[in-house]
């Protein structure tokens, strides 16, 4: 006799949870909703040919629920998508500036009584692109020249026994140096030599590979693919180290993957004893850039510590090489 009365129950309290809980969504729905706006850049920097200085067009993301128009007040300056309604990506369509000063115009983003400008100002300044051709290669490492200190083919055999500790191992931690690379976290000193590659981390501690300086021409910026293969260590218990992957530019100019972001994604290799390829895209490289390739468990050495726990892996077949522009 009670479960009818315990089913009204729970069908009235969902109910209210709905209406409380998800105001918006009705709102939304409503021909009366209010009016939502929101830009996601206000300020952008064009250079002389109406690109951003990666030779992409720049573009901004508009959210209004119930409609949006775009207007510009430079006769130089439009947009691909003038009106639209929901969440929309919109692309900037500049003309090349050919005055002799910089300049500046203004779209104003409206909907209803709301209204939002972003302020595009486009300089003089020339087209950074340093000219070589997409697939240049501007750096590859296979690692071989390790294989010398007698490490063993850890990933091949199935087994972490027998990699060779670089900072105790002949003069393995200088050649390390001299062929350009860093180690992420050198206070860890859990950089290893495998044969002709690479194994990071122990016990509470991880590490990556910052690479050398790329040569770009002075004042010269590329956009380029970095790609490499990685394997998780497996321990004596037969399960993977629960270790993922970050690209992270730690110097000098660039953006991961097109955005604002200077570190990518984690990525997470095949949890068998195999090599899985692993591929980040670049923007706005320059000479003075510098690439990490590290365990996303790391932290910020003498900032913040890394993870507690197993996070070993093993890097190989590093190359990087010219991106497409857009």
């Amino acid at each position: 006799m009670k479960k009818p009365f315990l089913h009204l129950h729970l069908s009235l309290l969902f109910l209210m949870g709905c209406v409380f809980l998800l105001p918006s969504c009705i709102e939304d729905k409503a021909e009366d909703a209010a009016h939502r706006l929101v830009v996601s850049k206000v300020d952008v920097e064009l250079i002389q040919t109406g690109m951003l200085n990666t030779g992409s067009k720049a573009s901004f993301d508009v959210l209004a629920n119930r409609g949006y128009v775009i207007t510009s007040d430079a006769e130089w300056l439009d947009v691909d998508k003038p009106t639209g309604k929901g969440r929309v990506s919109v692309t900037l369509e500049a003309k090349p500036n050919e005055t002799a000063g910089e300049r500046t115009g203004h779209l104003t983003v409206t909907s209803g009584k709301l209204s939002e400008r972003v302020t595009v100002t486009q300089t003089l300044d020339p087209d950074p692109d340093d000219g070589n051709p997409v697939g240049y290669t501007y750096y590859s490492e296979n690692f071989d020249w390790i294989a010398v200190y007698g490490g063993a083919d850890c990933v091949g055999l199935g087994s972490q026994n027998g990699a060779k500790n670089i900072y105790s191992t002949g003069d393995a931690l200088q050649k390390f140096g001299e062929a350009g690379l860093q180690d992420y976290n050198p206070v860890g000193k859990t950089m290893y030599a495998c044969a002709g590659y690479f194994k990071m981390g122990a016990t509470d501690k991880q590490t990556g590979i910052i690479l050398p300086a790329l040569k770009i021409g002075r004042k010269k910026a590329s956009n380029v693919e970095l790609t490499f293969e990685t394997c998780p260590n497996i321990g004596g218990s037969g399960k993977a180290d629960a270790v993922t992957v970050t690209v992270e530019i730690v110097e000098g100019p660039g953006t991961v993957n097109g955005n604002s972001d200077r570190e990518s994604e984690a990525m997470k290799p095949d949890q068998t004893w195999k090599w899985t390829p692993m591929s980040v895209k670049l923007y706005g490289v320059t000479a003075a850039t510098r690439i990490a390739i590290r365990s996303t468990q790391q932290g910020n050495p003498g900032v913040t510590a890394g993870e507690k726990g197993y996070f070993r892996w093993y890097l190989d077949n590093v190359k990087i090489v010219k991106a497409p522009r857009n």
